[in-house]
């Protein structure tokens, strides 16, 4: 006996019904996906070539990172200049404290003035244990276009290994400007285990494997410093940089103006701003001279 529906259909015509409506969704969310993945891949180009045109700029960078279980909050005034020259002045904490760093100069080294008469200046690699503290990057990762390609590292990564879910929307308000969020979401805690080389240090390895030393450092709770790992060691290395990511891009400048991550155990990372921007002032060699006031 064949079964029949109220609406008339068989128990056969229901179902290819049914396989019909699952297709028709998978194909519209193929289709979304990719409108997505075409809008996104259009405003990071846009943002490309509106930060190209930028050659200097002031402003502030308000940053929070995790160290463990705290979050270091850090509020910094700057200056920036093509090719690469950064002046540093802390708000908070540390508040006078100044740094230089001018690629080619003082031997690639960032000059450190600790904000007291009474302090000397010191001299430190970008990646020293000194010029690192309480920062997941070196000065030499500073400023929004290597936020922008931060971000579109983390967008090609997702795309590339397919594991990634996109969004594209307005975003908060940032220094009260309207912005577009990029948000790609992967799946916690997704990653391998890498065996430790002879002579490796965590830079060396997390240069190997494609992936920030500090996410790496921060997933391995066993790891204390990026020297305390051994040859032979397995070391987790997360398939991405984070869990989640919010990514904002300003509707006025195009410039990548925040980001926001969280680990792979679900809680803040990181978040970096850029406020109080002022694009192309007019700066000059003597904005980046030690004894400049």
């Amino acid at each position: 006996m064949q079964l029949k529906y109220e609406c008339g259909m068989t128990g056969r015509g229901l179902f290819s019904f049914v396989v019909a409506s699952i297709w028709l969704c998978a194909a519209l969310a193929s289709a979304g996906h990719e409108e997505q993945l075409a809008r996104i891949g259009a405003l990071l180009a846009q943002s490309r070539r509106a930060t190209s045109a930028v050659h200097e700029y002031t402003g502030v960078l308000v940053k929070h990172e995790r160290f463990g279980d705290e979050i270091v909050e850090q509020m910094i005034a700057f200056k920036f200049a093509r090719p690469f020259k950064v002046y540093l002045r802390f708000i908070e904490p540390l508040e006078g404290r100044e740094g230089i760093y001018v690629r080619g100069w003082n031997q690639n080294k960032i000059r450190l003035h600790r904000g007291s008469a009474f302090h000397f200046n010191v001299n430190w690699y970008p990646r020293s244990r000194g010029a690192m503290r309480d920062n997941h990057y070196p000065v030499t990762s500073f400023g929004v276009e290597r936020m922008l390609d931060f971000i579109t590292s983390n967008f090609e990564r997702g795309v590339k290994r397919g594991d990634a879910t996109f969004t594209i929307s307005d975003g908060d308000l940032v220094d009260g400007e309207p912005t577009w969020c990029i948000e790609i979401k992967t799946k916690p805690g997704e990653g391998r285990y890498v065996t430790v080389n002879a002579d490796e240090n965590l830079w060396q390895l997390a240069k190997r494997t494609h992936q920030n030393m500090y996410v790496i450092l921060h997933h391995n709770g066993n790891v204390a410093s990026p020297t305390d790992i051994r040859e032979g060691q397995k070391i987790f290395v997360p398939y991405h940089y984070a869990s989640r990511g919010k990514y904002f891009i300003s509707k006025r400048s195009l410039l990548a103006v925040k980001a926001v991550s969280w680990d792979h155990y679900g809680k803040l990372y990181e978040s970096y701003e850029y406020i109080k921007l002022d694009l192309n002032p007019g700066l000059t060699d003597a904005d980046f001279e030690p004894n400049n006031e």
